[in-house]
């Protein structure tokens, strides 16, 4: 009777476990099933909740890749290192600038991200500060100073951003920046650590204008002994077709789609329209591709509105759209590389604007441009894209050195620059005059 008694009363015990444990399980289902539905736009991201909802969406690394910042989306086209013995620099030689960003990314870091507050100075005081030792850079692009701390790994605290041109970064911590409007501001920052060195940069011999005294140029302006001797170049559209090396999976793929979807040719225009649920992807064969979404819910989420924080958008939007382009490059041979050129923002929307670069040098005009990409916070809507190969031609051309171009110019001072131009003969390097 006893052994009956203890085999029902384990019986009893073992329903009575699986019955809880099935009713823990039903439990945590349910938990989990909740969780997933909400987003870090409904919990807070430092509360246990948002914890849990980070470590089991993203793993236990848990928060989100730092994107922004990792890969310069534009680089400087010359920089300069000036010591109390010599000046060395380079212009349009991308080795050259990313051994100067090496050697002192991390001294660029660390100065702009002390500026607190910035002044408009006097191009006097700008011109005797550029006799000092220091580093100098300058893009092509027109990007705020944020954006530039940001991609030397450096976080911006001033109000004013102004959208800058080139920065002056004196040993003494004194920094200058010229805008693109050519106005000069100043701030104090924390002085350069230890003694720059110019020697063991791949950079050669040159000078500022304002030692030459060329007032029709930018006193800040570079001026090398050497002159540049560029091919021209010819342009041509990939062809998307079973005959050609140019890819449409990775292009579609780059968007999200497939090549199999839903897809017809647009009679009126001749491009093939491939169809998604609330979103195109037009694909010409003079190169021109345009993604539009028709709602925010078609669009392309380029990061999470919680991964911000207290940063500013820009940096991940254009980090995105950098990636996305990347992506397309591998559908077709561009032999070139591309840059973030400029961005403009109003309250609904930003748009960002790319252009490409053969050998560092920028291709000028419309076709030059690579995209043309547009965002409605967090989501990109649209891609409208100017896909080119370019390929170097015999006929080159021996660019006019620097010092008889900044010579030449006559008027109020202005900027002088190299790119590509469209010529009867291709696309034609020439040095240029850069005006506001």
């Amino acid at each position: 009777m006893k052994s009956q008694k203890s085999q029902s009363q384990l019986k009893n015990i073992a329903k009575n476990a699986a019955l809880l444990s099935l009713t823990i399980l039903l439990v945590l289902l349910t938990a989990l099933g909740w969780v997933h539905d909400l987003s870090l736009t409904d919990i807070p991201t430092d509360s246990w909740l948002g914890r849990m909802y980070i470590s089991l969406s993203y793993g236990e690394a848990g928060g989100f890749e730092l994107r922004s910042g990792e890969i310069p989306a534009a680089l400087p086209a010359e920089f300069a290192v000036r010591t109390g013995e010599e000046m060395r620099g380079a212009q349009y030689n991308e080795i050259a600038v990313r051994s100067f960003l090496t050697t002192y990314k991390s001294q660029l870091s660390t100065a702009l991200s002390s500026v607190t507050t910035l002044h408009t100075m006097p191009e006097e005081d700008y011109q005797q500060a550029l006799r000092m030792s220091g580093l100098y850079l300058r893009y092509d692009s027109r990007i705020p100073l944020s954006l530039a701390t940001n991609w030397v790994g450096g976080s911006y605290h001033a109000e004013q951003d102004p959208i800058v041109r080139s920065i002056f970064l004196g040993q003494d911590g004194s920094l200058w920046v010229r805008t693109d409007t050519h106005a000069v501001y100043g701030a104090k920052v924390r002085p350069l650590e230890g003694s720059l060195s110019a020697t063991d940069l791949a950079g050669t011999f040159c000078t500022f204008a304002v030692e030459r005294e060329y007032p029709g140029v930018l006193p800040e302006t570079l001026l090398f002994p050497q002159t540049m001797e560029l091919h021209t170049l010819k342009s041509e559209a990939p062809k998307f077709d079973a005959d050609s090396a140019a890819s449409l999976q990775i292009l579609l793929q780059a968007f999200g789609y497939e090549p199999y979807m839903r897809n017809y040719e647009d009679a009126g225009t001749g491009k093939r329209v491939f169809v998604g649920n609330q979103s195109t992807v037009r694909v010409g064969s003079d190169g021109e591709v345009v993604f539009r979404a028709n709602m925010v819910e078609g669009g392309l989420e380029a990061y999470l509105q919680s991964e911000l924080g207290k940063e500013q958008p820009l940096p991940y939007q254009i980090d995105y759209a950098r990636s996305l382009l990347e992506n397309i490059f591998q559908s077709f041979s561009a032999e070139a590389t591309f840059f973030f050129d400029s961005h403009l923002t109003n309250e609904k929307n930003t748009q960002l604007l790319f252009r490409y670069a053969v050998n560092g040098v920028p291709v000028e005009g419309t076709e030059g441009i690579l995209a043309v990409i547009e965002y409605e916070s967090n989501t990109l809507m649209s891609a409208k894209l100017n896909l080119r190969s370019f390929a170097q031609n015999k006929e080159s051309y021996m660019l006019m050195p620097t010092a008889p171009a900044a010579a030449a110019a006559s008027g109020e001072p202005c900027g002088l620059a190299i790119g590509y131009f469209a010529s009867e003969i291709g696309l034609a390097p020439s040095r240029y005059y850069v005006t506001r």
